[in-house]
């Protein structure tokens, strides 16, 4: 009996032996799985970091001094005082202000890059798309365009933001009302092209041009409109980074 014993307590010390052989090897590749995903998320967190640096000077690359200044000043009004130029009201709903994004970009295709600041912190009405230009001459930001954040911007000049509220009734529609812009490099601001929403009609939609009344139209005219205005222009993909100290910072 104690032979029996002896023999299980051996074997179960023989056991526990190569457990614990595992449990060290385990342990090892463990802690080496941990060092190399610390490092793998280190250079994650590097090349984000640089991405974001780059997206900000690939921009501000082109910019005066006086320029840089210019939107630095205006993205600390914001961040710090919830202020924005030219007594444009906006508010604020306490949330996380890195939430918003700016960046640095030619989208009017003028040579000049501009400043673009999608600001999200608010109600749906405050919410807003602002593109600020930095005009030399008055050393003062020019505002070119205001719309709701969910705005989608195209190489040939036009602008689709969509509303921030629908007003349609229709149930089981997916239309988005939208308003469609287009830059005017005399004036230097985006002007209104036209609109369309539904409200009570299914496959009738309603449009307002600019200097005309709202008129019903159905979807092969709208189909039309959008492939005059906007046809095969391509998207453009503007690189934004979010609004915090350390960007507003980067921006020199």
């Amino acid at each position: 009996m104690k032979k029996y014993w002896l023999a299980v307590l051996l074997s179960v010390s023989v056991l526990a032996a190569g457990c614990k052989g595992t449990t060290d090897k385990t342990d090892t590749a463990r802690e080496a799985e941990a060092e190399n995903k610390e490092t793998e998320d280190q250079e994650k967190e590097a090349l984000k970091t640089d991405g974001t640096k780059d997206a900000i000077l690939a921009g501000a690359g082109t910019l005066s001094d006086a320029a840089k200044s210019a939107y630095r000043s205006v993205l600390d009004d914001i961040y710090y005082n919830q202020q924005f130029p030219n007594g444009l009201e906006l508010d604020y709903n306490g949330s996380d202000l890195s939430e918003n994004k700016y960046g640095v970009y030619d989208i009017d295709g003028d040579g000049r890059d501009e400043l673009l600041i999608a600001y999200t912190t608010a109600s749906a009405d405050g919410q807003m798309f602002l593109i600020y230009d930095f005009v030399e001459a008055l050393d003062a930001v020019h505002e070119e365009f205001t719309g709701f954040p969910a705005a989608t911007f195209y190489d040939n000049g036009v602008v689709r933001a969509d509303w921030s509220h629908d007003p349609s009734t229709v149930e089981g529609s997916d239309f988005q009302p939208f308003t469609l812009f287009i830059y005017d490099e005399e004036v230097n601001t985006y002007e209104f092209l036209g609109s369309v929403c539904q409200q009570d009609k299914p496959d009738v939609y309603y449009q307002t041009l600019a200097g005309g009344e709202e008129t019903e139209i159905d979807e092969t005219v709208l189909k039309d409109w959008l492939d005059f205005c906007i046809g095969d222009a391509g998207q453009i993909e503007v690189p934004m980074v979010e609004l915090t100290e350390e960007n507003i910072k980067a921006l020199k």
